[in-house]
């Protein structure tokens, strides 16, 4: 029954106090705490702290009295109070209850007073806030400056740990918001310690997870070890560093990012910090300006030269981060009767139908010659260049249906794709021949789709 009416007691008083007053004291600043709020309804009890503050207890600081709790809390709204000094025994709640509401609403010095004295009291009122216990029969000057001394560089601490808390609940608010890859590793562990929405995402986890250190630097990278021990040898090295490695971006899919990363030492840990941008968003605009670039004048693609300008900086790409690279070259075979304006404007039309499906950022289509055209794609799978080829084949055999003529005797196109790590192939040369010859075996009679593909 006497918990029941404490506990009512406490949430009467926390509705009174409105506003969390550690809220109150960070939005209008920190105020100057010079006085020492004694909770207690016996007087002679308040008395004699009183003298003994007289006798140098305390150093600046002015004593004020309540007699209960509520009393106390309103006091708190109005006064510039440092410590509290708290009888366990009021007559609206114990000691205990009021510990237990001003420890996370008001960052002061709190000691309790008791006239009785053990060890569960003594651990109680800790565990609630109180930086002492003291007792009311065997109390000095000299015990009771201290305490209160101690009891308001607690409260400091306090105060600094919550607002650290705050700014860090606020950067990591943010941090979600931002659609980089932000993400701390453990360098001696290679475990990921603090991670974003975005880095949780890609990687399947949630922020339980990561604290919990079930998030591995390995699992965020699609070269698995390879990827982590590249980064890190980079890091070790020059301290900080900025590679492009590929993470996984959903089942099958693969997304390049570029990382910058930096190292930085706590206490006896060294930990990197990195941010990844998604370079496909950079890619694409760079491809952007390739398109736009000295365009072929009949078509509007890249140019031969421009095209392959971008193949020798995807190749590099490729053979940094060991991954995959797809080469599909598209040809024309005109029927016989199309006459040479017929051709041009269906290579107009061709062109712009490329340029409008060709779009993703990972992709770039360029002519070669008069009657051929190549896409680059990084990443993927032999499925996914399939489909890719089979696509443009259809777009290219669609932009030439213009009259029921070209509908009923549209042109053949044949596709040859050659798919593979640079490191696996060779050259740059050697791909082009790779697939110049899957083109030539698809372009045959008996392949009848028209449609071939060499992997390596």
């Amino acid at each position: 029954m006497e918990s029941h009416v404490a506990s009512t007691a406490s949430e009467s008083l926390r509705k009174r106090l409105g506003r969390n007053p550690r809220e109150r004291m960070i939005a209008g600043g920190d105020p100057v705490r010079d006085q020492l709020l004694v909770v207690d309804d016996d007087a002679s009890d308040r008395l004699l702290i009183r003298r003994l503050l007289a006798d140098g207890a305390t150093v600046g600081l002015k004593m004020v009295e309540a007699e209960t709790a509520q009393d106390a809390v309103e006091m708190l709204r109005t006064h510039r109070v440092a410590c509290m000094l708290i009888d366990h025994v009021l007559p609206d709640m114990t000691g205990l209850d009021l510990l237990n509401m001003l420890a996370n609403i008001e960052p002061v010095g709190l000691i309790l007073v008791s006239g009785v004295m053990d060890v569960s009291l003594s651990r109680d009122a800790i565990r609630l806030g109180a930086h002492d216990v003291l007792p009311k029969d065997d109390m000095d000057t000299a015990r009771l400056s201290l305490a209160i001394h101690a009891a308001i560089g607690t409260a400091r601490v306090r105060q600094q740990m919550a607002e650290h808390s705050q700014r860090l609940e606020l950067f990591f608010a943010l941090a979600d918001e931002c659609r980089d890859y932000l993400f701390v590793i453990d360098l001696s562990t290679g475990v990921v310690v603090e991670a974003n929405a975005e880095v949780r995402r890609i990687s399947g986890t949630d922020r339980s997870e990561v604290h919990g250190g079930q998030l591995s630097a390995e699992r965020i990278f699609a070269a698995g070890p390879t990827g982590w021990q590249r980064l890190r040898a980079s890091i070790e090295y020059y301290g900080q560093a900025t590679v492009e490695l590929e993470v996984f971006n959903g089942p099958g899919r693969r997304m390049p990012i570029e990382i910058r990363a930096r190292r930085v030492t706590h206490g006896p840990r060294q930990y990197m910090i990195c941010v990844g941008r998604e370079v496909s968003r950079e890619r694409g605009l760079e491809r952007e300006v390739i398109r736009l670039r000295d365009p072929d004048t009949e078509t509007g693609l890249p140019s031969r030269d421009a095209f392959f300008g971008e193949l020798e900086r995807s190749w590099n790409w490729a053979m940094n981060d060991d991954t995959a690279l797809a080469l599909t070259v598209l040809a024309i075979e005109w029927p016989d009767h199309y006459s040479q304006e017929t051709r041009s404007l269906m290579l107009r039309q061709i062109g712009q139908a490329l340029l409008a499906n060709v779009r993703r950022s990972n992709e770039l289509v360029g002519r070669l010659d008069q009657d051929s055209f190549a896409v680059i794609a990084t990443g993927g799978d032999e499925l996914v260049a399939r489909k890719l080829a089979d696509r443009l084949r259809m777009v290219i055999r669609g932009a030439c249906s213009t009259d029921a003529e070209t509908a009923i005797h549209p042109p053949h196109v044949a596709a040859g794709i050659a798919i593979g790590c640079p490191s696996d192939i060779g050259s740059v040369s050697e791909f082009m021949d790779l697939a110049g010859r899957a083109l030539a075996a698809a372009q045959q009679a008996e392949t009848g789709h028209g449609l071939h593909i060499l992997a390596v």
